[in-house]
């Protein structure tokens, strides 16, 4: 959630939280704050899906994601935004004879808004809700999110329930990690293996990290 040096209030106020504060209350700071970031620009895609820089960086730190797709299905992106990245990953599949039908969540209604928009087939789902406590309508071949999402007390509960409720007996669980500029990036790989997931494949680059896992059929 790196982006332009201007005040952003909200912003600071969710990175002031401690630790231990509750998760309620964690959610609700981070909700407002990723409404301040991403919707800061209207005429911006690309900080619309959290790139506050532009096009510039958009691909090399994205396109792995789509070595992750083996298969035609459908895929579920957890935190969504504009839809920009599953469009991108529509097209980076097809380039190599794959077919992927969109589906997205994010808690943020505006840009739920804007992915629907982007995505129109009636095929393709995109709802409003926090994912904590979402309850999938059906399941789907491939469900990509991000361990930044939760905190690290609530994040191995938040990938068991995507992997329990959305994913098809035989589906990929995409596990990816955006570290900001001054952190230090987490091997989603590493994160797999060590909660007990077996790493099928894995992509690097930069600040990002990529890892998928095949779950049971």
């Amino acid at each position: 959630m790196s982006g332009p040096t201007d005040a952003r209030p909200a912003q600071d106020r969710f990175r002031s939280l401690s630790d231990d504060v509750a998760l309620s209350v964690w959610t609700e700071h981070l909700h407002t704050a990723l409404h301040e970031f991403y919707l800061a620009d209207p005429d911006d895609p690309y900080q619309q899906s959290g790139r506050s820089t532009g096009v510039a960086g958009w691909e090399p730190k994205r396109r792995l994601i789509a070595d992750a797709f083996h298969r035609d299905g459908d895929v579920l992106d957890v935190g969504c935004a504009n839809g920009l990245l599953l469009e991108s990953l529509i097209g980076w599949c097809a380039e190599k004879g794959v077919s992927i039908r969109p589906h997205g969540v994010d808690f943020v209604w505006e840009l739920v808004a804007l992915a629907r928009a982007r995505h129109p087939d009636p095929r393709s789902t995109f709802e409003v809700a926090n994912v904590l406590w979402w309850h999938p309508p059906r399941r789907y071949d491939f469900v990509r999110t991000n361990l930044e999402y939760f905190r690290a007390a609530e994040r191995e509960t938040y990938v068991r329930r995507l992997v329990e409720g959305a994913l098809v007996p035989g589906g990929r669980l995409v596990l990816c990690h955006y570290a900001e500029p001054s952190e230090r990036r987490m091997d989603a790989d590493a994160w797999l293996a060590a909660h007990g997931y077996t790493v099928v494949g894995s992509a690097a680059f930069d600040t990002v990290s990529v890892a998928w896992a095949d779950v049971p059929a």
